[in-house]
């Protein structure tokens, strides 16, 4: 219920300049000299007061004691977008603002624990109400925050116990009206915005209030989960969303595809999708998702799965060529590190491939895995170092024997690593966009340009679904199209490199989300999808260096352009309603190494 952003009274433009001109220099500080939490929170105490006491005036809640991990937390999503980012929410906005100062996760941890750590009076009860029907009330509100309003951290719920109970109350009021809450079913905000049926009105919210007001106060938790790398874990037992629990405990799908009998690869629209390859528990995808966002998994400790394919960036990089070991960042801005030759795929339905890597050389995830895991230029670990850093980590040896149902005491090897993250990126399903509720009968889900460029990707002309074949609209196949070079690089012959016969041939990508991928080709030869129709409306072989003959795919048949330009647009268009990214999985909060994970950030590219 806490929120750290401030509210401006009538003297708005008065403090926001102030908090402009404190922002600005702040900024420069933090850039220049970064310092302890105590630095950091120099900006905060303009509002918040020197001990974290807040000011009422400014509506700034009193921050002195709260948990540190809470505190991480509502900064994480102020930085990411899911805070802050209504237009009507000037106070959020600039809360957001002023988080993106904090220059790093460290930066983050520093000032939260400092938050934490920080000693004020608490404020003498406002808000009027009856605590005697506000206990009744607060029942519900036990489950999650506990019956002394101690918070769970397990549950992400803060201790409530403690703070203002004005601005409890207001936080109440903004659940109750949807300016707060929301996302998915299982979110916190969500499920905020569930409980608060239970409050029927005004009284009731000042009831629940008065209640809270009178509960001491505990002691907050000073560091985060994170900083210390060893807080309790647990894995989920229940399976993601869109998956059904088995008896036997494994995770199947559940997909409208499922009951479509048409024949698989001839390009219909209702046929049905090929089984995913892995078998795996609930508890085995969790471990997989703290051992992708963990860069314990490198070899210096800096590189994650996620430093290459981001939830943000479409579980790509947004990148022509990915930058590997001693990058910086993620994303396009990544900088420095090894210019590795080839893009990062994207992740969304991987489970159902069966060949796998730009060349194809892969046939299971597991197998895929060892590739960047291993690489001198990516991650740089070798198995037998990955399994010694991993089993001397008391909080891995219990999930890794929870997971795979042994004891604690056994060492952990590399195949269950290799397993773990093939459940979890076995639980990447894109099957909810608007192309699908077409597809399943809304003929109201896809305008009428976009219908049109489904016809030409589907026609005889286009021939896309050939080889981009529905549902998936992937394939396991390998294929040379002429795909152009990359300047200042020998051409790159692809799985010809494993197989003379295919020298030119590259991987089928899939098209779901590939309007969050770009750019384009193997090493972003083409930055819009637009770029790439063109590619295939012209003759067949045009982009190759001179004198390099190759044996094109027959698909790939134009002798000269037969797609007019709004053909292309609408190609162009109906790819983008291949966009859906609603079961992206959460970056969890801390991973058991206690490095710093990825940041969380908004998706960088429109959904739907």
């Amino acid at each position: 219920m806490h929120d750290l952003s401030v509210t401006f009274g009538s003297r708005g433009k008065l403090r926001s300049a102030l908090i402009a001109a404190l922002l600005v220099a702040h900024f420069c500080a933090v850039e220049a000299a970064p310092r302890a939490g105590k630095a950091s929170y120099d900006l905060c105490q303009a509002c918040h007061g020197v001990n974290g006491q807040g000011t009422r005036e400014l509506g700034a809640p009193r921050l002195a004691g709260l948990d540190a991990e809470y505190v991480v937390r509502q900064l994480a999503d102020f930085r990411a977008g899911r805070r802050g980012s209504d237009p009507s929410d000037v106070p959020g906005k600039q809360m957001a603002e002023m988080a993106m100062t904090l220059s790093d996760q460290q930066a983050i941890e520093k000032v939260a624990a400092y938050v934490a750590g920080l000693n004020a009076p608490l404020d003498a009860p406002s808000v009027a109400g009856d605590p005697t029907a506000g206990k009744a009330s607060f029942a519900t509100c036990a489950a999650c925050h506990g019956n002394n309003a101690e918070g769970n951290p397990a549950l992400q719920a803060p201790r409530l116990a403690g703070a203002s109970d004005w601005y409890l109350l207001r936080q109440l009021q903004e659940f109750k009206t949807g300016r707060r809450g929301g996302g998915a079913p299982s979110s916190p905000g969500a499920r905020m915005q569930a409980i608060m049926v239970t409050l029927a009105d005004e009284a009731a919210l000042r009831n629940v209030v008065a209640y809270i007001a009178q509960l001491p106060a505990p002691a907050a938790v000073t560091h985060s989960a994170r900083a210390v790398g060893a807080a309790e874990f647990t894995l989920r037992t229940e399976c993601p969303a869109s998956f059904d629990k088995a008896s036997d405990g494994t995770c199947h799908l559940v997909s409208l595809y499922d009951f479509y009998t048409m024949d698989p690869g001839q390009g219909g629209m209702r046929a049905p999708l090929p089984p995913l390859r892995a078998t795996f528990t609930a508890e085995q995808a969790d471990l997989g998702r703290y051992l992708f966002f963990d860069p314990l998994l490198s070899r210096d400790h800096t590189l994650s799965c996620a430093h290459c394919h981001h939830p943000a960036y479409g579980f790509a990089d947004g990148r022509a060529r990915s930058s590997g070991r001693g990058g910086v960042g993620v994303g396009p801005k990544r900088s420095e590190g090894v210019a590795l030759r080839r893009s990062a795929p994207t992740l969304w339905n991987v489970g159902f491939l069966e060949r796998l890597f730009w060349d194809g050389r892969a046939e299971s995830l597991q197998a895929q895995a060892t590739g960047p895991l291993f690489a001198p230029d990516e991650m740089a670990n070798d198995a037998s170092a990955l399994e010694r850093e991993l089993s001397s980590n008391r909080v891995y040896r219990g999930l890794f024997a929870t997971a795979f149902k042994r004891s604690s005491e056994q060492p952990i090897r590399v195949e269950e690593v290799l397993d773990a993250l093939a459940a979890f990126e076995s639980t990447l399903i894109s099957l909810n966009s608007r192309y699908d509720r077409y597809a399943h009968g809304d003929s109201q889900a896809l305008s009428a340009p976009e219908i049109r460029g489904l016809n030409v990707f589907r026609g005889f002309i286009g021939r896309c679904s050939q080889c981009h074949i529905p549902p998936l609209f992937s394939s396991s196949d390998v294929a040379v199209v002429g795909a152009p070079p990359v300047e200042g690089t020998p051409y790159d012959v692809g799985a010809g490199e494993q197989n003379a016969a295919l020298i030119g041939a590259f991987k089928i990508p899939t098209l779901r989300n590939v309007g969050c991928t770009a750019p384009y080709f193997q090493a972003g030869q083409f930055q819009t999808l637009e770029d790439v129709v063109r590619f295939y409306n012209a003759e067949r072989g045009h982009a190759l260096p001179a004198g390099l003959q190759l044996k094109i795919h027959w698909h790939v048949h134009m002798k000269q352009p037969e797609l007019s330009e709004e053909d292309v647009v609408a190609v162009a268009a109906f790819l983008r309603t291949l966009t859906d990214e609603t079961l992206s999985p959460a970056i969890p909060a801390a991973v058991p190494s206690g490095l710093p994970t990825v940041l969380n950030m908004p998706p960088q590219c429109k959904q739907g």
